[in-house]
Parts: C-alpha cells; sequence; structure tokens
C-alpha cells in the first residue's frame, strides 16, 4: 500500500494523473477500485491519518474498550500486547500498565484493585488520547532522552510555527541484564544513541536537537569530546557521525516525560535489533612489518625536504643560517657532518637522516615493546637522526594508549590539608568512628565506638562486642540524653553509618550526616586523631594488666581536664565553662574567663595553618588539576598482588564534591590523593608527515641574542 501526501493543486492533479496513467500502462497499478483519491482522513494500520495528526483506529480499539478484565497470564499477556500497539499515543504508558505487569512476575495470578485500575486508566487514556503530529521534515525537530537504572524513554517533538512543541511519538524500552551494568553518563549515552537510531527514517538528512539531562554528554557526543570519552561512548558517538545534530543540556526536573519513560519502561523486544556493544572475544594483531631498504630508498627519493638538504649540501653552505630555505634550517647546526650517498643522507659515519614519510613509522617500531622514552630514544639515535627526534618520541609515547595505563606513569599526589573550621559552639559538630577489632581483647571490648566534639575536643569511648547499627544508635541515643541532639554527625563510609536504619535514626532527630570520601580518613582528622591516642591507651592498660574499661574511664577524666594542644583550653572547660575539679586539683576552681573565649579561635586558626604548611610541606602536597570531565585512575586503598595493577581502570569525573574531592561516574566520592589523572591525548605532531609542521618546530633550546657593548676603558679615547 502506498501513501501520497500534497497539497491540491492544478498542478499537483495533473502530475498524479500522469504518474497513474503511466503506472497503468506498466501494468503497475490494475485495481483501480481499491484506489482513493482527495480523501481528508485515511484509515492505515490499525490508525487513522487527518489534518489534525495521528489518532488510533475507533474500530481496532473497540476490542479494547470492551475487552474484559484478564482472568490469567496468557489472556494479560494478550492484552498488553494489544494495547502496546498503541503505546506511542499514552504518554507514560509504562508507568501506567506496571501494576498489570507485577501481576505476571508472581508465580500465580493474582488480579488485584491496582491492577483493576491501571486496566481501566490505559484503556482511558488510548481512547481520550490527543492526536500526534504528522512529521514534517521543515519544522526543528527535538529528540529528549533520559535512562533510568532499568529503562531508557524517549520523546519525538517538533516546534511549530505557534511556538509550541507537539509531540511526534513516544517511545520507552528495559535494559539488558548487562545494560544495567553500566555506568550513568553510559546509560544516558545509550539512550541518545537508540533513540536516534529508532527514529532513523525521521531524522536521516535533517538537522535536529538532541536534549539531555545529563550535562556531560554536551561534550562528549560532540566533536569536543574526541579523546576524552571512553572506548564505549566513543564508538557510540561514530556511530552518530552520519547524523546532523547538536546537543543541549535540560535539567532533569524539566524532562519530565522522558524521565517517566525511563522509569518504567517497555519490556525489551527479544527480535528487535540488539544496538548494544558485542563482548570482545579475541583481538588479533599483527607485527608490525619491518622497514626494508627498497622502501627506505623510495621514501628518501620522494621527500621534499631531503631534496632541498641535498641540494644545500652539494652546493655548499654559507655563513649564517639566515639566508637558508626554512626546510633546511634545522640542519644547519649539523652541516658539517652531513653526506650525501645516493639518495641517502647521513649524519656522521652511520646515522641516517630519516624521511619525513617514515618517521612515524620507526618511531612505532622501535615503541613496539613499549619501552620508555629513554630507551626508545636510545634505539632510535643509533641508527637514525633528524631534527626534533626528542620531541617526536616523547609527544609519541605520551599518547599511547598502553604505556598511559601502566602503573609507572600514573602518579598520585597528597591534597592539600583542608583545615575544617570551628563551629560556633559546644557540641554542633561531632564525629564519630569504630575502632578495632582488638585482637588480644576480652570477648566485650573487640570493638570500640568513638565520638569526638569538634569544638570542645571532648572524648567518648564504649567498648562492645559486636559493631552494628543497633549498638551504634545505643550508644549515640545514651550520648545525646546527657549533651543533646548535635548540627551534624562526620562519618566515613562503614556499613554501620550507610544503613537505613542509622539514616532513620538521624532523619528523626534532624542532624545532618557527612561522609568522608572514600578511604581518606584525615577527612574526619578530630575523631582519628582521638583514635591515636585510644590505641596507646589500650597498650599501656595491657602493659600494667589492668581492665580496659576502668582504664579508659579513668584516662577520660584526666584527658578532659588537661588542656588541649590546639584550643588551650580543656575540653570541660570549653564544655561546662568551668574547670574540672580532680584529684590534682587543691581548693576551688575558678571559671572560664570571656577573654580566654575570645582568643580561642585566634589560636586555633594558626595552630591549624603551622600544621597545614608544615604537613604539606612533608609530604610534598600539590593542589590537583583534576576538573569535571578529566579522565582519572584510582589506585587501589587495599593489598595488591603481584603482577597485577596497582590503579583500576580509568574512569571519568563527574562533578567536584569539595575542595579536593571528587564524584567519578560510579557514583563514589574519591578524595584528590587517590586519584592519577590522565592527560588529554593529543595527536604527535613533530612525527607528521607534513614538512611545513616540521620547518615550524624550533631544535634545540633557544639562546637569547648576545648582547654586544664596548668596554668602559675605550670612552677615554673617543674625543
Amino acid at each position: 500500500m502506498t501513501l501520497l501526501f500534497m497539497v491540491q493543486t492544478e498542478r499537483t492533479m495533473t502530475a498524479t494523473y500522469k504518474l497513474f496513467l503511466l503506472l497503468s500502462r506498466k501494468q503497475d497499478c490494475n485495481n483501480v477500485e481499491k484506489c482513493q483519491f482527495n480523501q481528508t482522513s485515511l484509515r492505515f494500520l490499525g490508525h487513522v491519518i487527518s489534518a489534525q495528526g495521528l489518532l488510533p483506529d475507533g474500530e481496532h480499539i473497540k476490542a479494547i474498550t470492551e475487552a474484559p478484565a484478564p482472568s490469567d497470564a496468557p489472556t494479560l499477556r494478550s492484552f498488553l500486547g494489544l494495547t502496546s500497539w498503541y503505546a506511542k499515543f499514552v504518554d507514560n504508558y509504562a508507568t501506567l500498565v506496571e501494576p498489570m505487569r507485577e501481576c505476571l512476575r508472581n508465580d500465580t495470578f493474582h488480579w488485584t484493585e491496582a491492577a483493576q485500575l491501571s486496566f481501566e486508566k490505559v484503556k482511558s487514556g488510548i481512547v481520550n488520547s490527543a492526536a500526534l503530529t504528522v512529521f514534517d521534515p521543515s519544522l526543528p525537530t527535538i529528540v529528549s532522552t533520559d535512562a533510568s537504572d532499568y529503562g531508557l524513554g524517549a520523546v519525538l517533538t517538533q516546534v511549530h510555527p505557534d511556538g509550541i512543541e507537539k509531540t511526534v511519538a513516544f517511545a520507552s524500552r528495559t535494559l539488558s541484564t548487562a545494560e544495567r551494568k553500566y555506568s550513568v553518563v553510559e546509560k544516558e549515552a545509550l539512550a541518545c544513541v537508540w533513540a536516534v537510531e529508532k527514529w532513523r527514517t525521521f531524522l536521516w538528512g535533517t538537522r535536529f536537537t538532541l536534549r539531555t539531562d545529563h550535562q556531560a554528554l554536551t561534550t562528549l557526543l560532540s566533536t569536543k569530546g574526541l579523546g576524552r570519552a571512553g572506548m564505549r561512548i566513543a564508538r557510540w558517538s561514530a556511530r552518530l557521525l552520519c547524523f546532523s545534530y547538536d546537543v543541549i543540556y535540560r535539567a532533569g526536573v524539566h524532562n519530565h516525560t522522558a524521565d517517566g519513560l525511563s522509569r518504567l519502561p517497555l519490556p525489551l523486544d527479544a527480535k528487535a535489533e540488539d544496538i548494544t556493544e558485542p563482548d570482545m572475544v579475541a583481538l588479533l594483531e599483527t607485527d608490525l612489518r619491518a622497514l626494508s631498504v627498497s622502501d627506505f630508498d623510495a621514501a628518501s627519493g620522494a621527500c621534499p625536504e631531503l631534496d632541498a638538504l641535498r641540494a644545500q649540501i652539494k652546493g655548499g653552505w654559507p655563513k649564517t643560517a639566515k639566508s637558508l630555505p626554512p626546510v633546511v634550517k634545522a640542519y644547519f647546526a649539523v652541516r658539517d657532518e652531513l653526506s650525501v650517498q645516493d639518495v641517502k643522507v647521513f649524519r656522521g659515519p652511520h646515522r641516517l637522516i630519516v624521511p619525513v614519510a617514515l618517521r612515524y613509522q620507526l618511531v612505532t617500531l622501535a615503541h613496539e615493546t613499549h619501552q620508555g622514552v629513554v630507551r626508545t630514544k636510545q634505539r632510535l639515535r643509533d641508527l637514525y637522526w633528524w631534527p626534533g627526534m626528542d620531541s617526536c618520541v616523547e609527544d609519541f609515547i605520551s599518547t599511547c594508549t598502553t604505556c598511559r595505563s601502566h602503573d609507572k606513569t600514573a602518579r598520585t599526589y597528597p591534597a592539600p590539608l583542608q583545615p575544617v573550621p570551628l563551629p560556633d559552639g559546644p557540641w554542633q559538630k561531632v564525629g564519630i568512628d569504630v575502632v578495632g577489632p582488638f585482637e588480644m581483647a576480652t570477648w566485650d571490648c573487640r570493638y570500640a565506638v568513638t565520638l569526638t566534639d569538634y569544638y570542645t575536643k571532648w572524648p567518648e569511648v564504649a567498648f562492645m562486642p559486636t559493631v552494628t547499627t543497633a549498638a551504634v544508635t545505643a550508644f549515640l541515643t545514651s550520648i545525646f540524653s546527657r549533651f543533646g541532639n548535635p548540627t551534624e554527625i562526620v562519618s566515613d563510609n562503614g556499613t554501620q553509618f550507610t544503613s537505613k536504619e542509622f539514616a532513620d535514626f538521624l532523619l528523626v532527630r534532624n542532624i545532618v550526616h557527612r561522609k568522608v570520601s572514600l578511604y581518606y580518613p584525615q577527612a574526619n582528622g578530630a575523631v582519628e586523631r582521638w583514635n591515636r591516642v585510644l590505641k596507646e591507651t589500650v597498650f599501656t592498660a595491657r602493659q600494667e594488666q589492668k581492665p580496659w574499661k576502668d582504664f579508659v574511664t579513668n584516662f577520660l577524666l584526666a584527658y578532659r581536664a588537661t588542656p588541649h594542644s590546639t584550643t588551650g583550653l580543656s575540653p570541660y572547660e570549653l564544655m561546662f565553662g568551668r574547670k574540672m575539679r580532680t584529684k590534682v586539683n587543691v581548693g576551688s576552681v575558678p571559671s572560664l574567663t570571656s577573654q580566654a573565649n575570645k582568643e580561642l579561635r585566634s589560636r586555633v586558626s594558626e595552630k591549624q595553618q603551622a600544621a597545614k604548611k608544615y604537613t604539606d610541606a612533608k609530604r610534598g602536597a600539590r593542589v590537583p588539576k583534576i576538573k569535571e570531565g578529566s579522565l582519572v585512575r584510582v589506585r587501589k586503598p587495599f593489598h595488591v598482588k603481584k603482577g597485577l595493577s596497582k590503579f583500576q581502570d580509568p574512569t571519568r569525573v563527574i562533578r567536584r564534591a569539595g575542595s579536593h574531592s571528587y564524584v567519578l561516574e560510579d557514583g563514589r566520592t574519591w578524595n584528590a590523593s587517590h586519584l592519577s589523572l590522565i592527560p588529554a591525548t593529543s595527536e604527535p605532531t613533530l612525527c607528521s608527515p607534513d614538512p611545513i609542521q616540521q620547518q615550524q618546530q624550533p631544535v634545540g633550546p633557544q639562546r637569547p641574542a648576545r648582547i654586544r657593548k664596548k668596554p668602559a676603558w675605550l670612552e677615554d679615547f673617543e674625543h
């Protein structure tokens, strides 16, 4: 069946008549009775096409509207298959049918009230659906996409002359088991590629806008992302090169339709073409071919740079390089070592001058086994030479993918310390941690939960046999009953602190929970410093053979009464506003003066800056140069067996989480001390066969011009 759309004029009617007459003569159109002309609406494949747009055929949806509620799983599957044909008319269709799908996931079929409500909504949505706009190639086209953890969603729209964005089609599908393991940015990129290729017939040959709620894709799916995207996204981006599009960012809160379609997508069609990347079974490579004498002679004879050099050697060299052609100026410094034999040019007795076309190939051969920069240079220097050879080797190895993945090229540097601002008062910010297990402890002291106040340095300790979320919350409940609820609490990423039970415990108390970067305990330095003191105390208790709990309790009394090195005041003074009376005191104890409280902040700031300056210098700290979108490798914080890499595979930085901490593609936050920045790739220029580029490269260090002036004693003879 063929559809022909046109604006009815005398000219178009004449052309139609001629076309029909031509087909009749060729016996390609014999049944005139089946042809329809001058139709304002037309039924086609279960749809009605009219001036208003595309609508479901009323006769076909009659079977949907009069369908009874399913009584078993096969009947329900048949109903879902029937309604899915008109899914493009229903916004968020996958969300509506989800309660019915839930009935198919159970072993026994049970029709619920939610499924019945979903059943009625789907039928109503199809009957009352608005017309989809017929695609017009002359209008601006927009493809909006989104991805969730388990599905993809997309909307094809066009902006009409009245400025209204009207829908052409909806689409959604679930992710396969392999696709669900992709990172967030890869899922979002997959949604873009899938949507564009699904609507290829609409988008081919027209420029359209690809709208996504993942800002990193505005770079990764454009030409700006070349050399930055991962291998999978780079391949997907290459598949879109045949389309003409602009990628723009739209926040997820404004991307409702595509976001909803991705949350509860249509089931993946088993017959649909799989657009995912195939698994690599084997990578077959052939050894690099050796360079023959005939190839070298042919390249030397055809090289314009060596032609000019041979002519210059035969004609003689001038006293200065100023009058030389630009292409041979780089050879002036070694002119006395150059000689010509046939078409070859030698430097010294045996080192060949390599023609421009073979330089890249020779560097590739010298670096075939991926030796370092020095050894690759040594291999080449023994046999060849050309201007800028060292820079050519360095540029080539800096872009070598294999060498960039070696541990010897990965470098991590400690990030500068970030002093924690002193809170406004006591018990506003506290840090919590777990110490243990203690191997030599009794059964009830295998672990210790510690807590420290950031303002007063007040410590709390509780020994326990096991460390669970329930045990930690019980410890905090006891502490909060005496001091009240703090404003925020800082912890690491232990399971006791990342569980839902712990989150609910803090939520009902309106306490902000801040988790430090992975494997970076320095971020919670206040409690970590107290842990060190606690371990020393436990060691002392073992030496004196005293019970741990009693000994630590007595130590807490002395610690809280002793002035802290940072604040200059004891934790007890800052917590209660007076000095603690202990065995050491004689007579009454004075109260805290207002002057001492005023000097507290300046003293803490001075101590922090001094510690920062000393520690940064001792550790060789550097300010990280990592930016959003950079490729980094994470140093594995645990022991690595011999022969295995100490770094994880390259991953991309999504955003900055703090001064020196970053969120990666997997959603985890790392401090820059664990990250090795992979420099952006760039093509080597000095090995390029373009002789113009070779002319523009300076050779060796450029010395300043010599300044000449007369000796001072000659001034006496000028008059």
